[in-house]
């Protein structure tokens, strides 16, 4: 027992030491343990007096007692879209212009808003016993800067009495430093009824008071250092997004890049697909192959039918006339063209295949044999169909245009990658034979009454 006895004078003193040394940790110690009262009052989610510990800071107390108002709100209600419209209206609540009056009589402005974009906790200061928060009405609708530009975070403020230009950019969380010699600002000020407009140009080095409902402009020329690409798909050696200019790169050095053409590269099917990024998912769609198959079709006589599928394609699909195999020979025209961010340049595999569908008996992929006519590429696929009319179309792997082949006088060389399609009869039954013949009657009967009509009008 004696021999723990040394123990208790060697904890008194260690007491004494903290208290002498480290009497700040052990304040903060008592504090963090203490509870104080705190009055909350104007427009929150919850009004009244709450407990809290005297370590905490405003924005901790704001935090939480938001958090606990929401939870008791919400445990009657069971509708998620009514639990949406509540949260929105909730989250309205202003984090400025909140005004902390001390039981001695102090008031404080706090800006929660300005504490959570900077960190500085001079925004942000400790609460104390019986200290009073009163939040103000948050009317963004009639109290709001807006600051764009060349600002990090662009957006609608709400105003506080007293902001200046400082104030702006600093809720805008800075200068975005990718713009270069930012120096000024615009300042759009409506009259009262909204119909005039008195637009200001200061510097930021006045830092001009601001008034309710000023558009902020941070003046800065736009930064053109963008991530433009082409991005190329298929055979070549690096595919892949090629980083390119601004309208200075052309398509021999972006295929120089990717290491060139594979030697299984279809040049002749190649293409460069520009406007592509909005709808980049459809681009090699079904949807796609069709409407460019029915492009130079002679199947329908609607001209709007023609313009719908023209224009449907010129805004999918717009492509760049490149003939690739002059691009891989060297030519310099070929080579020169423009290429712009967001193009895709595509190239396919070599496939030694034509494709023959339509009203033949086994439609499908054929070999490929040079010189061959479309009459040894039907007799592949079993023959013509008895459904099949005299048309049969050629229809080309590259352009998807449309040749009569029964009609052509001249001969059509038919290459890899090329589509043939035979013609289908329109079938007909009586009924739809009646209803053209009732047709044709009541147009001849209108003709003949208005002939009628003609010659007794003319002997009056």
């Amino acid at each position: 027992m004696r021999n723990y006895l040394w123990i208790i004078p060697c904890f008194f003193l260690t007491i004494a030491f903290g208290q002498t040394t480290d009497s700040k940790n052990t304040s903060n110690l008592l504090m963090n343990v203490s509870t104080i009262s705190v009055t909350i009052g104007g427009d929150f989610i919850v009004t009244g007096s709450f407990p809290a510990s005297a370590s905490e800071r405003v924005d901790e107390f704001v935090t939480q007692m938001y958090n606990q108002g929401k939870q008791l709100l919400y445990r009657n209600i069971n509708d998620p879209n009514y639990i949406k419209e509540v949260n929105k209206k909730l989250e309205d609540y202003s984090l400025r212009n909140i005004k902390l009056k001390r039981i001695d009589g102090q008031i404080i402005n706090i800006d929660l808003l300005k504490f959570r974009v900077t960190g500085d906790f001079s925004f942000n200061p400790y609460l104390r016993n019986d200290d009073v928060l009163i939040f103000s009405p948050a009317d963004i609708k009639h109290n709001f800067f807006d600051v764009s530009g060349a600002v990090n975070n662009p957006g609608e403020f709400p105003f506080v009495d007293g902001d200046k230009l400082s104030d702006a950019i600093l809720l805008a969380q800075g200068i975005n430093k990718s713009y270069e010699n930012v120096k000024f600002a615009e300042i759009d000020r409506l009259s009262y009824n909204g119909e005039k407009m008195k637009s200001l140009k200061v510097s930021l080095t006045d830092d001009v008071s601001l008034e309710r409902g000023d558009r902020v402009i941070i003046l800065a020329n736009e930064d053109e250092k963008k991530n433009y690409q082409v991005e190329v798909i298929g055979e070549v050696n690096m595919p892949g997004k090629i980083p390119i200019t601004k309208g200075k790169s052309t398509i021999g050095e972006v295929l120089n890049k990717c290491g060139g053409f594979r030697k299984d590269a279809d040049l002749y099917r190649a293409e460069l697909l520009r406007g592509t990024n909005a709808f980049k998912s459809i681009t090699f769609s079904n949807q796609i192959e069709n409407l460019r198959m029915l492009r130079m079709s002679t199947l329908v006589n609607e001209d709007s039918l023609y313009f719908n599928v023209d224009e449907m394609l010129r805004l999918m699909r717009g492509n760049g006339l490149i003939d690739f195999e002059k691009v891989a020979d060297g030519d310099s025209a070929a080579n020169n063209f423009i290429v712009n961010d967001g193009d895709v340049i595509y190239i396919p595999p070599k496939i030694d295949l034509v494709y023959i569908f339509g009203q033949v008996n086994t439609p499908g992929y054929v070999q490929y044999k040079k010189d061959e006519d479309y009459k040894y590429y039907i007799k592949q696929a079993g023959g013509i169909g008895q459904t099949a009319t005299g048309d049969i179309y050629l229809i080309k792997g590259n352009s998807r245009a449309w040749f009569n082949l029964a009609d052509n006088k001249n001969k059509l060389d038919i290459e890899a990658g090329d589509y043939i399609w035979v013609a289908k009869k329109t079938p007909t039954t009586f009924w739809g034979e009646v209803a053209k013949i009732s047709q044709l009657t009541a147009t001849i009967t209108g003709l003949a009454t208005l002939v009628f009509l003609y010659y007794q009008v003319k002997k009056l």
